[in-house]
């Protein structure tokens, strides 16, 4: 704005000074003209000679008229030289805050551009921090199922641990030399108790034997007896009771097998689950307790145990 006010009042002034010489000049010559024509009028007239000093003060306003219009002249060539050094001096100022513009510009663009960058970076830095905060939420959602994952296995390595220890307890008990004495214990009484009943029904039979042989002779004594025996309450109930002390009997050794039996076959089926169970753990980090090694030993007694009852 300075640059083009500068310019155009330095225009106007050298319009101005030019407008003025033209005017003095345009005056001093039609003065000039009508001295002229007044001279050659008088000539004309042959009146000339009174008529001097009227030209020679016609001269003289025409000489101070040039004078004047050549000091007007002077004073506006002079302004006009000065507005034209200030021209060339708005134009140079022109010039350089172009170029100051120019710079200003291409700063303003360069800045521009690194404040696109900034933005376009801060973007790229938030879309991170978010994909960053989302992988670290799925990756603690994955750490706590994880870890509730290990809690439960834990809980059912030491639930699968009570139980197997619950069994074994059992196992044990079972096999104890106490328990096993306790048995034997009962299996003489009830051996004593039917050999004493076998006694009693042999007295009996031989009481029965006496009886008959007295009565029919020696001859069919021993048919007889052995005929009345076999027909007989105490036969029948002796056979009875050999055939259910017989069947109790089979029936314990058996229940006593197949308990031994399965109470094998689980301890195996236990111990293989907790083998996995072991494997499962290391595998995830988590260390034993010590209580299985206990347990196994534990474990062993009672197959220890077993072998006078096998046997």
């Amino acid at each position: 704005m300075a640059g083009r006010s500068g310019s155009s009042n330095a225009e106007q002034a050298g319009a101005v000074g030019r407008a003025d010489e033209a005017g003095g000049q345009a005056k001093s010559s039609q003065k000039i003209e009508d001295l002229m024509e007044m001279v050659n009028k008088l000539q004309k007239a042959g009146s000339l000679e009174p008529r001097i000093d009227v030209l020679i003060n016609r001269i003289n306003e025409v000489q101070q008229a040039k004078k004047k219009a050549s000091e007007e002249l002077g004073e506006a060539r002079t302004v006009w030289e000065t507005l034209q050094k200030e021209l060339d001096s708005l134009s140079g100022e022109k010039v350089r805050l172009k170029e100051i513009l120019s710079k200003k510009q291409e700063t303003l663009r360069i800045l521009r551009l690194h404040c696109q960058e900034k933005e376009s970076e801060t973007q790229r830095k938030h879309t991170m921090l978010q994909e960053c905060k989302e992988r670290i939420s799925a990756l603690n959602s994955q750490i706590e199922q994880e870890k509730n994952k290990q809690r439960q296995l834990r809980l059912d390595f030491e639930e699968q641990l009570a139980d197997l220890m619950g069994q074994h307890k059992d196992l044990w008990e079972f096999h104890k030399p106490e328990q096993l004495a306790l048995e034997i214990g009962a299996l003489d009484s009830s051996k004593e108790q039917l050999l004493k009943e076998e006694k009693l029904v042999e007295a009996k039979l031989e009481d029965v034997k006496h009886r008959l042989c007295s009565q029919f002779g020696a001859k069919g004594c021993s048919a007889i007896a052995e005929g009345l025996f076999l027909r007989s309450e105490e036969a029948a109930a002796v056979v009875h009771l050999f055939e259910e002390e017989n069947e109790k009997a089979q029936e314990f050794l058996e229940a006593a097998a197949q308990r031994q039996e399965q109470l094998q076959q689980k301890c195996q089926q236990l111990q293989q689950k907790r083998q996995r169970l072991k494997e499962e753990l290391e595998k995830l980090g988590v260390q034993v307790p010590a209580q299985g090694q206990s347990k196994q030993e534990e474990g062993a007694g009672p197959g220890e145990a077993v072998t006078p009852w096998s046997q």
